[in-house]
């Protein structure tokens, strides 16, 4: 299992296609937690994320023969859940009280439901916006969000207060959000697998 964990989404991919259900565990290990938080940051209700979670699953292995391993496994998931959740936010939108909660929630923004999450182009802008932070501050960010180290082992490693870890990162979060612009899902999406 550990050694499945370390393969590439492609590789997994392939084996996917195998039937073997060990793979299946590893993808769902690895992506169900960020799109739970994705599912709850739309849909703001729990049980309904846990199910749009399942479902997605469901999906992927339903469709396993026929995912193109050459493209983003993590795209394509991200869309499947996308589609399940427009799907239950039409739905929902049936009912008057939700109709209200909903104009609550998003304000004034103009959203347009339709549009489609390209998780590949939300990462290639928050490389970008990496990149264009100052140096210690982008190492600050990854020793937290790719390296998974805590705001204390990033001030041991560096020599800094745990403080300045701490608004290092907001910071850098507060760039990265800018650069997205005022794409309200893209942002959520942002959100649900870095904060």
């Amino acid at each position: 299992m550990n050694g499945l964990l370390k393969d590439s989404d492609n590789s997994l991919v392939e084996q996917l296609k195998t039937n073997e259900i060990e793979t299946f565990d590893s993808l769902f290990h690895k992506y169900s937690e960020k799109l739970y938080g994705f599912s709850f940051s739309l849909l703001k209700n729990h049980e309904d994320s846990k199910e749009i979670v399942q479902e997605a699953f469901i999906r992927i292995w339903e469709k396993r023969n026929n995912i193109d391993s050459s493209k983003s496994f993590k795209s394509y998931l991200f869309q499947i859940s996308y589609n399940l959740i427009i799907d239950q936010l039409r739905y929902r939108l049936k009912d008057n009280e939700f109709r209200e909660f909903l104009a609550g929630y998003f304000e004034s923004e103009k959203i347009e439901l339709e549009t489609r999450i390209d998780c590949e182009t939300i990462e290639k802008k928050v490389k970008i916006a990496l990149e264009e932070l100052p140096e210690k501050r982008r190492r600050i960010f990854v020793l937290s969000r790719e390296a998974g180290l805590s705001h204390k082992e990033i001030a041991a490693k560096l020599g800094i207060s745990v403080k300045t870890v701490e608004n290092q990162i907001t910071l850098s979060l507060r760039h990265i959000r800018q650069k997205l612009g005022k794409d309200i899902l893209a942002i959520l999406l942002f959100l649900s697998i870095f904060s």
